[in-house]
C-alpha cells in the first residue's frame, strides 16, 4: 500500500503525463491504485496516480452508480487510462465532495460541476471505452480527471470558510 500524498505536494499540482497502456509500469501502478484505494474504500469515490506519487494519466473511479443499480454489497472500481472528458452538459449540479489528498479527506465543500459528462478512456486490458456519466458519478469522474490535470477540488471553493469538517457537517443534520 502506498502513502496518500497530501496538499502542498508539488505532483498534486503537476499536470500528468500519458501513461503507456500495455506498459508493465500503468499495471503495477494500478495494482498499487487498488491496493491502497482498499485501505479507505468506505470513503473514497476514486483515487488518482498522482495521490500515490506517479506522474502517470492513471484514475479510479468508483462505479456508485452500478452499485445502486446493481444493489451490489461489493465496490466496483473503473480504472481509467488517459481519461479525456469529450462532453459536458451545460446543466450544472452541486454536491458535497473531499479529497483524500486534503487533509486526509477530512475536509468537504459543494462543488458545482457539470451534471452529465462523457468520458473517453482506456481500461486496465488497454480496451478503449466511452462512459456516459450523471450525478454524482459524473462529480467523482470530473474530480478524478482533475487530480491528473494538477487540479484539487480546493480551486472550486472560493471562500475558506465554506469548507467543513465531517463532523461540522454531521452537527447540521
Amino acid at each position: 500500500m502506498k502513502k496518500i500524498l497530501q496538499f502542498g505536494n508539488k505532483i498534486l499540482t503537476t499536470p500528468s503525463v500519458l501513461a503507456d497502456i500495455n506498459s508493465k509500469e500503468t499495471q503495477k501502478i494500478i495494482k498499487e491504485l487498488l491496493e491502497t484505494v482498499e485501505t479507505v474504500k468506505d470513503h473514497s469515490g476514486g483515487l488518482s496516480a498522482p495521490q500515490i506519487g506517479y506522474n502517470k494519466r492513471i484514475a479510479l473511479c468508483r462505479r456508485m452508480d452500478l452499485e445502486e443499480e446493481n444493489k451490489s454489497k461489493k465496490i466496483i472500481w473503473e480504472v481509467m487510462i488517459n481519461p479525456v472528458i469529450t462532453k459536458k452538459s451545460s446543466e450544472i449540479s452541486t454536491f458535497w465532495e473531499g479529497c483524500l489528498s486534503v487533509s486526509n479527506g477530512g475536509l468537504f465543500a459543494e462543488v458545482a460541476r457539470a451534471s452529465e459528462i462523457t468520458v473517453k478512456f482506456f481500461d486496465k486490458d488497454g480496451k478503449e471505452k466511452v462512459l456516459e456519466a450523471k450525478g454524482y458519478f459524473s462529480h467523482v469522474v470530473q474530480h478524478e480527471v482533475d487530480h491528473l490535470d494538477g487540479i484539487l477540488f480546493l480551486k472550486y471553493v472560493p471562500d475558506p470558510s465554506e469548507l467543513y469538517t465531517a463532523e461540522e457537517l454531521e452537527r447540521e443534520d
